[in-house]
């Protein structure tokens, strides 16, 4: 069973010391004193307050937050500017200069802007807009989201992890059970490394930046906030778990794609996330149990296997369809931006959708890749390409754009549920079809290269939560059958992997 709630208290980012008292914290004589000298040396220039000690700073003394009594600079900066208060406006040199007076104005003003989220140089103030998480943060950041999920319902999201490491061998009823088979294996021995989940609302807002929590009908106790009350609210999080180069398993390309878009491996070894802590916030947190939630994908068929593996402690049941209703208890809603894709596309083809939504799908052809979406919809992206927390931003940006422009506002409710990678498949080859494949081995056993040519080249989440097709280069082997480099056999009855290797320590 997951762990209960209640062991993981928020923190107060107020006080960086909350268990020490206001007056423990006061009772420093020999600083108190020293910092009576520091005020009684201070040097009055002419710049602030023309001399008057009224006007000058002590940055030492007990009241340095109060800019009330400093009239000098703080009624400059309370009427719009350091001019106005005391700092001389002619020709002085220093701090008085007209130049660096002009400076301070720009500075406090892009620092308001920032707070209120209205940066608008490219995407540098919408990077701010996206929260990592940690081990440390982690509840904070939870219940913020849940104190959001009411008023934007809809959770577009995408996960990373470390490839596709092994491949099922045996006789499934349909590539479909090949699939799923597939994805069970790999999510059973693998580890997930980044879970991003962006929230909207019912017509594809994010929450604002500055935020009112008293418009919130349940509000978070410790949100991270300036001093003046504002709260800085992401709409993005990109959830880090915990994840060992040198102890867990993973695909060497995928893990090298991901250090490339700046993945600090070190401080997920150190500082993750545990997958059942967060398990058991999550299912807490308002997003699941819960037909009021929207969930939004994009090839999906791992991104949910990963989490129903957090949701339960458990592996991945045997069976499909106990998998299958699994997903529908804990995401009752749910949508696959691809699969809506290749819906769409159907429809082009039996003439039964707009003109408008044609041009948009043939001049895409055959590109079905996110990016490629996003590109010909005009939805710009935010943060690195390949983070969990960028790509879950654009697929919702991609979803509301293909709603609007595609599907006329409204999506067929026969969407529900289904993912790409389970779902989306063609009919099932023939038992003659697949023992002419084993047939031209030349072998009883396919290797594991032999094995991805099979089920095929999956690129279509384009990086490294994309399925791939290069041998695995694993750091360890956990469990049984430590450093060999002989098949596995597949949890359950579906029979084995096909070889790969171990890289030795």
């Amino acid at each position: 069973m997951p762990p209960t709630v209640n062991r993981f208290p928020g923190q107060n980012l107020s006080t960086s010391f909350p268990h020490l008292s206001n007056q423990q914290l006061h009772q420093q004589p020999h600083l108190h004193q020293q910092h009576q000298h520091q005020h009684q040396q201070n040097v009055q220039h002419p710049g602030f307050g023309a001399g008057n000690p009224g006007h000058n700073i002590n940055i030492f003394g007990h009241g340095q937050n109060d800019f009330r009594a400093n009239t000098g600079l703080g009624a400059g900066i309370g009427a719009g500017g350091l001019a106005a208060g005391g700092l001389n406006a002619g020709g002085g040199t220093g701090l008085a200069s007209h130049e660096a007076q002009m400076r301070f104005a720009h500075g406090a003003q892009l620092q308001q802007e920032a707070a209120l989220g209205r940066i608008q140089d490219g995407t540098k103030g919408m990077n701010q807009r996206i929260r990592e998480v940690w081990r440390s943060n982690l509840a904070q950041e939870m219940e913020l989201i849940r104190s959001l999920v009411d008023q934007y319902p809809h959770v577009s999201m995408d996960t990373e992890f470390p490839g596709i490491v092994a491949r099922p061998m045996g006789d499934f009823q349909n590539k479909a059970s090949y699939h799923y088979q597939t994805v069970r294996c790999n999510v059973d021995l693998l580890k997930i490394i980044q879970l991003g989940i962006t929230l909207f609302s019912v017509q594809g807002d994010i929450p604002p930046f500055h935020l009112d929590p008293s418009t919130l009908p349940y509000q978070p106790k410790y949100p991270q906030q300036y001093g003046n009350g504002i709260v800085l609210c992401p709409c993005t999080w990109t959830f880090n778990f915990q994840f060992s180069l040198e102890e867990d398993m993973y695909n060497e390309e995928s893990i090298q794609m991901l250090k490339k878009t700046g993945a600090d491996f070190d401080k997920h070894a150190t500082q993750g996330i545990d997958p059942l802590e967060f398990g058991s916030l999550l299912i807490t947190s308002g997003l699941t149990l819960t037909l009021d939630v929207n969930w939004i994908s994009f090839h999906s068929g791992y991104d949910f296997a990963y989490l129903i593996k957090m949701l339960t402690c458990e592996p991945l049941p045997e069976d499909e369809n106990a998998y299958r209703k699994l997903v529908e208890i804990f995401f009752p809603r749910l949508l696959d931006v691809k699969y809506l894709w290749r819906h769409a596309n159907n429809l082009v083809r039996r003439g039964a959708i707009g003109s408008n939504a044609t041009d948009i799908l043939q001049r895409l052809g055959t590109k079905s890749g996110l990016q490629d979406l996003a590109e010909e919809l005009g939805c710009a992206r935010v943060g690195t390409q390949h983070t969990a927390g960028s790509d879950a931003w654009l697929t919702g940006a991609v979803f509301w754009r293909l709603k609007d422009k595609v599907f006329d506002g409204s999506i067929p409710d026969d969407m529900n549920g289904q993912m790409w990678g389970l779902t989306s498949v063609g009919p099932p080859a023939s038992a003659t079809a697949q023992a002419a494949v084993l047939a031209a081995q030349g072998a009883q056993t396919m290797s594991y290269q032999n094995m991805m040519n099979y089920h095929g080249n999956a690129g279509h989440r384009d990086g490294p939560s994309t399925p791939t097709s290069h041998p695995a280069g694993l750091a360890s082997t956990p469990g049984p059958g430590q450093g060999g480099h002989g098949g596995m056999m597949t949890p359950g009855t579906t029979g084995q992997f096909g070889e790969f290797r171990y890289g030795g320590k």
